[in-house]
């Protein structure tokens, strides 16, 4: 009767030991998963973070880019209406010269105007066409500054855009990262020498942080397939 109780212990602690030893193989795989988990989930997080800060550096030197041509051409714009008055201006001078006779102050006046207004007076004084031409040719010019400069606002804009999403798929790999350290630390208190019971509810709870980590870290975009 003793050996067959004693032989019933035996069993019974060999079952406990054999159960013990398939908690300590799971926690040894979950941990050794785990931690590679984590691993890449704070590589990701690096590589959108170095996404994030390529474009807001490309994003920067557009911006600049862009307040260069717009000052450009609106330095050619402001040139361009002084210009234009002081023709205005000086072309009505050699014409109040002209029909009073003078001359002289006709001549002087004539040598102030712009190249191609003296050439298309010189020509014909009644036709200033292609001077004209000049003028819309110069705005043109102007404008396409000013496009130039929107457009490259635009990229700045979009540059801009893309290093927020960086940012956001970055803060998320973080979090991911976060949570399969909360897994790693449920899976060290089970690997402590205490109940099975209490062993088997750490892990479970490792378990299931580790499922939402690895549901919340496959929707988020790989940075290496983008």
């Amino acid at each position: 009767m003793a050996d067959q109780i004693q032989h019933a212990h035996d069993h019974e602690a060999a079952d406990k030991h054999v159960k013990a030893d398939k908690i300590e193989i799971l926690i040894t795989v979950l941990l050794g998963l785990t931690t590679i988990l984590g691993a890449f989930a704070a590589y990701c997080a690096a590589l959108w973070g170095g996404e994030m800060q390529s474009n807001y550096t490309k994003s920067v030197t557009m911006t600049n880019h862009a307040n260069t041509a717009y000052l450009e051409a609106l330095n050619d714009l402001s040139a361009f209406g002084m210009l234009d008055l002081k023709d205005d201006l000086i072309y009505s001078e050699w014409k109040r010269s002209l029909e009073k006779g003078d001359a002289v102050d006709a001549q002087y006046f004539f040598t102030k105007l712009s190249e191609g207004l003296q050439k298309d007076l010189a020509d014909n004084p009644a036709d200033v066409s292609e001077y004209e031409k000049e003028q819309l040719a110069a705005l043109d010019s102007i404008q396409a500054g000013f496009k130039e400069s929107d457009q490259l606002y635009d990229e700045a804009e979009a540059l801009m855009q893309k290093g927020n999403t960086a940012n956001k798929y970055g803060d998320d790999f973080t979090l991911s990262t976060v949570m399969f350290t909360i897994v790693l630390f449920f899976l060290g208190i089970a690997s402590l020498k205490t109940k099975d019971s209490l062993r088997k509810i750490y892990v479970m709870f490792a378990c299931a942080v580790m499922a939402l980590s690895l549901l919340r870290m496959f929707t988020i975009p790989f940075p290496f397939l983008q």
